[in-house]
């Protein structure tokens, strides 16, 4: 596919991510209108947000999840709108945009620890070249990553992809 085919789309898809938030947001209008006249609710998916990858994710979606099950759910919800792999920036803003609670003092140890989790989690994600992670099951014949390396060596070998602005703790 040509460069300008594949720029076009992204930029429809920008389009239609705005004008997905704008009816979210008119939907959440007409909620709070309604519980004020006494109604109840007449959406039952306001609460639901357009992210900025095009995943439609609920505010409380994963409050309290396991790290993993919320990962592997934003993982197959970017397999089902034809995504695939994603980057820890993008992992995270869906984790966020979920209510998912990072028990970190500040973005960059939420984003490092990611990092060391996803990779130390061989048996259910993948780290593939570009430095984005995948399922390990849409990857058959994926060869593993070299035993010696360590989950910090990854991180900051991802860190010098640009993947992640390095912050000052590190």
């Amino acid at each position: 596919m040509s460069d300008h085919v594949k720029q076009t789309i992204a930029d429809l898809q920008k389009r239609i991510g705005a004008a997905e938030k704008k009816v979210q947001d008119d939907k959440r209008l007409v909620n709070q209108l309604s519980e004020m006249a006494g109604l109840g609710p007449v959406y039952g998916d306001a609460d639901l947000q357009a992210s900025s990858i095009g995943l439609s994710i609920r505010s409380d979606q994963f409050y309290g999840q396991p790290f993993a099950t919320s990962v592997r759910d934003i993982m197959m919800m970017r397999k089902a709108l034809n995504q695939g792999a994603a980057s820890v920036n993008e992992l995270y803003d869906a984790l966020i945009e979920g209510g998912f609670a990072f028990d970190t003092k500040n973005e960059n140890n939420a984003k490092r620890g990611m990092r060391i989790s996803l990779a130390k989690n061989s048996s259910l994600f993948h780290k593939l070249p570009t430095g984005k992670f995948g399922l390990l099951e849409w990857y058959p014949n994926a060869k593993p990553l070299k035993a010696s390396k360590t989950a910090d060596d990854e991180a900051g070998a991802e860190d010098a992809n640009g993947d992640d602005e390095k912050g000052a703790s590190e």
